[in-house]
């Protein structure tokens, strides 16, 4: 790492200080349809009483606005006072259709709920969620109860999915035949996506999750025609974790808890597994060369926004956590992020282990 001078310093301070007014103003832009109707008027542009008219705004205020985008070279101003998209322009219908989701998570999930973060990080509680919504709990227990902020943030959780799950399917060899249990499966799409990435595999895939997912998971598999391949088991993996299956698979929820948490999850899947049963456990990492925004992002939403603990770490420390739980690991990917679009926030790693005989 070079040395460092106390201008840089400042300057990285300066970034981070005004981090929540540029996203705010990039938002607006978004929201306001300023950013879709530059891409419209493609070469010829329009001047900011043209996107005033159309956006019930004024001269004024579109100047404003626009004087971030045309610094960072998202849209560009000619001296005549034509704005046109710049960099904007080089984005497709696909690379905005990722980024908007995320726009909208952290606008209606995260920046509301960050304000509390200090105090969220000293008491252990979502202290946002019952200031704000007057609910108690993690913010994942409530989507209920915040059906706004659980439809915002089921768009963006969906471009995570689309990105990851076809990396992570990819990487699980089940064995022909077996017997899977998925824990914390949610409402059976990752039952659903592992028949669909493994066909010729004849297995029958079984979730695991709180009882009240059950009418959704059953409608999942009925949907994609899996009601013979897949089935359902309502519990809590703290207390303990069915027995009777090959596989274990645990994806996106060791990254939810401390090490205490995980691990005690990890325990209950070792009792239950065979001798020789096998662990796939996928998780969000701090890449080791870095990359993604992980570091950016998710310290603040799941210590301030979700669950008021745990959050990506090293694949080395979900290594120790499974050891520590009694297995034996046999091979760990990390996603290379390099071979993702570069917007991509998440970055995870895959971690087979066995049960010793």
């Amino acid at each position: 790492m070079s040395q460092q001078t106390k201008d840089g310093v400042l300057r990285t301070l300066r970034d981070i200080i005004v981090g929540p007014t540029r996203f705010a103003t990039i938002a607006t832009i978004f929201e306001l349809g300023i950013a879709a109707q530059l891409k419209t008027a493609g070469e010829e542009g329009m001047n900011a009483a043209q996107l005033a008219a159309v956006t019930a705004t004024t001269a004024h205020n579109i100047e404003q606005l626009l004087q971030l985008a045309v610094k960072e070279g998202l849209v560009a101003r000619s001296e005549s006072g034509q704005y046109t998209s710049a960099g904007l322009a080089l984005l497709d219908d696909g690379d905005l259709a990722r980024i908007t989701p995320w726009i909208g998570l952290v606008k209606e999930v995260c920046l509301r709920q960050v304000y509390h973060l200090t105090e969220s990080v000293r008491s252990g509680e979502i202290v946002g969620l019952k200031e704000l919504y007057g609910v108690e709990g993690n913010f994942y227990s409530n989507m209920l109860n915040l059906p706004s902020l659980h439809e915002t943030w089921a768009k963006a959780m969906a471009q995570v999915t689309a990105l990851a799950d076809p990396w992570l399917f990819g990487r699980l060899d089940f064995p022909r035949g077996a017997r899977v249990l998925d824990v914390a499966g949610n409402t059976g799409q990752g039952a659903v996506l592992a028949h669909r990435h493994h066909p010729d595999k004849d297995l029958h895939i079984t979730c695991f999750d709180l009882p009240e997912k059950e009418g959704a998971a059953l409608a999942s598999f009925k949907e994609a025609g899996l009601e013979e391949r897949c089935a359902f088991i309502g519990g809590d993996a703290f207390a303990a974790v069915p027995a009777g299956f090959d596989v274990i698979t645990i994806k996106h929820f060791l990254d939810m808890w401390d090490r205490q948490n995980a691990v005690r999850i990890l325990r209950n899947a070792h009792e239950a597994l065979p001798a020789g049963g096998i662990l796939y456990a996928m998780h969000l990492v701090y890449p080791e060369q870095g990359g993604g925004g992980v570091e950016e992002f998710f310290p603040a939403y799941f210590l301030g926004c979700t669950m008021a603990q745990g959050g990506p770490q090293k694949t080395a420390a979900y290594v120790a956590w499974i050891e520590e739980a009694g297995f034996t690991v046999t091979s760990v990917t990390e996603q290379d992020t390099t071979a993702f679009p570069a917007d991509t926030i998440p970055a995870h790693s895959v971690i087979c282990a066995s049960k010793p005989a």
